[in-house]
C-alpha cells in the first residue's frame, strides 16, 4: 500500500463528501487529478496555492482508486514523477483529510504525516 496526497478547498472538500465523487476542473482541462507523493507537496503547494487560506490535504490511498494513477514527469526537469489520476475520485481511497496550514515559509505538512512512515513513500 502506497499513499498519494491532493489538495483542495474546503468548499470543494465538502462537495467530495456531499456527492461522493470528485472531478475537478483538471480532469476536463488535462484528463486527469493532479496529486503528489507526500514528500512533493509543500513545494507543490507553495508554488500553485500561494493564495488560499483554506485547504485541505486528502491523504489516498493509491490501491483503493478505481481509475489508473500513472507517475509521469512535469516535463520541465524530467525528473519528478507526479501521480495522476486518470478519471473520477471517490471517497473510498481517502484514508484521512487535514487542514493545509501554511506561514511565511510557506506549507508545512501536518504533525501526524511529517512523523509517520507514510512519508517516506
Amino acid at each position: 500500500m502506497s499513499y498519494i496526497v491532493h489538495v483542495l478547498s474546503r468548499t470543494d472538500w465538502q462537495t467530495f463528501k456531499q456527492q461522493g465523487e470528485y472531478r475537478p476542473d483538471s480532469l476536463a482541462e488535462d484528463g486527469f487529478i493532479h496529486c503528489s507523493k507526500i514528500g512533493q507537496i509543500t513545494l507543490v503547494a507553495d508554488y500553485n496555492y500561494t493564495d488560499a487560506d483554506d485547504v485541505v490535504l486528502l491523504l489516498l490511498d493509491d490501491s483503493q482508486i478505481d481509475p489508473p494513477v500513472r507517475y509521469e514527469t512535469d516535463g520541465e526537469d524530467g525528473e519528478s514523477a507526479f501521480p495522476h489520476i486518470y478519471g473520477t475520485l471517490t471517497l473510498e481511497p481517502v484514508v484521512e483529510t487535514y487542514p493545509f496550514k501554511q506561514d511565511e515559509t510557506g506549507f508545512w505538512l501536518p504533525e501526524t504525516l511529517l512523523n509517520s512512515t507514510l512519508s517516506t513513500t
